[in-house]
């Protein structure tokens, strides 16, 4: 089969956290645009490699894939950059994003917790979904370094995902996380008896929604299929199916919205 028409093999490593389903809907505009089949599957051990994973865009195992900025920056600082940004990124339906494709880190805790900010939350048990989140563990790592503190918590867990950081919380086997705050938005929507039981005590941000990133050789569909995408709204069954996920649309992003980001990695001595 010509590389022209070959499937794209995709990979979200966004998935469970966020829905399946939006990543199978943007899977099928980007099949329309580019006439190739999209072969969507889930990676969901972290949210991206990092400097000592295996890179599946370098290997050519992997066309496309939706994935955690910090991994989005590693990947790009390389002396050969494995992967190019699509410049579409998802809008959600949260008044703090401004209709911009940004997201927050909500600091969640117990109701009955006594903390009331995370300064409260120095010598607690922490919780983390993976060291390649960006609201999940950098975000943490970004607030110690403005605090300049190099240990804080009494300990840290590594929990996999965060929806596992929400039930560690609610079964006390941590005191608190840093929890995507799309992702703790669906999770009160799925199970609204949560919404007693967890509270929001702090919030990070704004920071860059998860890129959309290319294998560096196809580079060359990366501009149509940001048309695409930030033109879903004129398809309204899609539309519509991206507003029952909270998602109002997607919006242009550039290399300029992901430097922030970029220049607190390499503070973090992560990215030369």
């Amino acid at each position: 089969m010509s590389s022209e028409r070959s499937p794209l093999r995709a990979l979200t490593y966004l998935a469970p956290s966020l829905p399946f389903e939006l990543f199978e809907i943007l899977s099928d505009v980007i099949s329309d645009v580019t006439g190739r089949e999209v072969q969507l599957s889930v990676e969901d051990r972290h949210s991206g490699p990092m400097h000592s994973d295996h890179d599946p865009f370098a290997a050519g195992e992997i066309d496309l894939a939706f994935l955690c900025s910090p991994s989005y920056l590693y990947l790009r600082s390389r002396p050969d950059p494995s992967v190019a940004l699509v410049h579409a990124g998802l809008v959600f339906d949260d008044q703090r994003n401004s209709g911009m494709p940004v997201y927050h880190s909500d600091v969640v805790v117990r109701d009955s917790h006594v903390a009331s900010s995370f300064g409260d939350l120095e010598g607690s048990v922490w919780g983390y979904n993976d060291t390649c989140s960006l609201s999940g563990y950098f975000s943490t790592c970004q607030k110690l370094r403005e605090l300049g503190r190099a240990s804080y918590f009494e300990r840290q867990v590594h929990t996999g995902s965060h929806l596992r950081s929400l039930e560690s919380i609610v079964q006390r086997d941590i005191d608190a996380a840093a929890i995507d705050s799309n992702v703790l938005r669906r999770f009160f929507v799925e199970h609204p008896e949560m919404e007693d039981q967890l509270r929001v005590v702090e919030s990070w941000g704004p920071f860059p929604i998860q890129p959309i990133v290319l294998r560096s050789e196809l580079s060359g569909l990366a501009a149509p299929i940001a048309r695409a995408l930030v033109g879903i709204e004129r398809d309204e069954e899609r539309a519509r199916r991206l507003r029952a996920l909270d998602i109002v649309g997607l919006r242009p992003t550039t290399l300029a919205d992901y430097e922030d980001e970029r220049c607190e990695m390499q503070a973090l001595g992560l990215i030369a």
